[in-house]
């Protein structure tokens, strides 16, 4: 079976080839074809980098130092109202606000508290130096 297939295949690669050679004899193709190829080899030497150029560093900057914001970023930069310092990084500003909301849902539901296992005794201890209790009648 598998003989079959290959031999299928075979077939239909002799056919296509044979239709390739006869679309190579065509001159209009091959002036189609060279007319690409030299508009890929102009649209290739048009975006090549040239080699050796780079651009000189304006001034060493020190290894705690911030670089300068440029012109145009500043200009791109727009109208941007003022930011505290918590709101700058998001993650942060969505911890800080996930906090205050647990804070404001303890005012409204009371935690859960963990079984104790029954009475355990004062937690602090009894203090023998103190009486509260009262005496009845004489």
């Amino acid at each position: 079976m598998a003989a079959k297939a290959r031999e299928e295949e075979e077939a239909a690669d002799r056919e296509a080839a044979r239709e390739r050679r006869h679309v190579d004899e065509d001159e209009e193709y091959a002036g189609a074809a060279t007319l690409r190829d030299r508009k890929r080899a102009a649209k290739e030497e048009k975006y090549r980098r040239q080699a050796g150029i780079i651009a000189p560093l304006e001034e060493e900057i020190g290894d705690f130092d911030k670089r300068h914001v440029g012109k145009k970023i500043m200009e791109n930069r727009g109208l941007t109202p003022h930011r505290s310092k918590d709101h700058k990084n998001p993650r942060k500003r969505l911890r800080d606000k996930f906090a205050k909301a647990q804070i404001r849902r303890k005012g409204q539901v009371r935690s859960m508290r963990e079984d104790g296992g029954g009475y355990a005794g004062e937690a602090t201890g009894i203090k023998t130096s103190v009486s509260k209790s009262r005496r009845f009648g004489k």
